[in-house]
């Protein structure tokens, strides 16, 4: 009788330590894993400046080639990025940085500019030569970002 009596009252289930446990098991996972996912999206992000700065510097080579000087400068930093791929597309058809409205940089060449040695984000006259920079739109998770390359492909990236 004491048996049965043991038997009925060992139910399946879990106590409120345990819930606990799992809980702050998982808190600490989710806490080591948060910041590493926003690293591979800033990262992610990053990688259309510099695919597309380095696509702009081999189309400016090419202008040079055809033209004997770099594009003049086009766009204005910090303006609208759709007027910016705008003003370069006319001036360079292959630049194709993607759709306009979507795009986390804006870009714009300066010409006779050369990134200087000792501060990556100044510039120093040099003719000829350009630079190309990408401005991070604001609103973004690379907010303040600026990535530049130039006619020696020196670059701060």
């Amino acid at each position: 009788m004491i048996q049965e009596g043991l038997k009925m009252n060992n139910k399946k289930g879990f106590t409120l330590i345990e819930l606990l446990i799992v809980i702050a098991v998982l808190a600490i996972l989710a806490m080591i894993a948060a910041p590493a996912y926003l690293g591979y999206q800033k990262r992610a992000v990053r990688s259309e400046a510099f695919s597309n700065l380095q696509g702009l510097r081999l189309l400016e080579e090419q202008y040079l080639a055809e033209n004997g000087t770099y594009v003049p400068t086009t766009g204005a930093a910090g303006a609208n990025q759709v007027g910016n791929v705008a003003l370069i597309t006319a001036v360079v058809p292959g630049f194709l940085p993607g759709a306009g409205n979507t795009l986390n940089y804006s870009y714009q060449i300066v010409q006779n500019q050369q990134i200087t040695a000792t501060n990556p984000l100044a510039y120093a006259a040099l003719t000829p030569c350009f630079t190309a920079i990408a401005t991070a739109n604001t609103g973004n998770a690379v907010t303040g970002d600026v990535f530049a390359i130039d006619c020696k492909n020196a670059r701060n990236f």
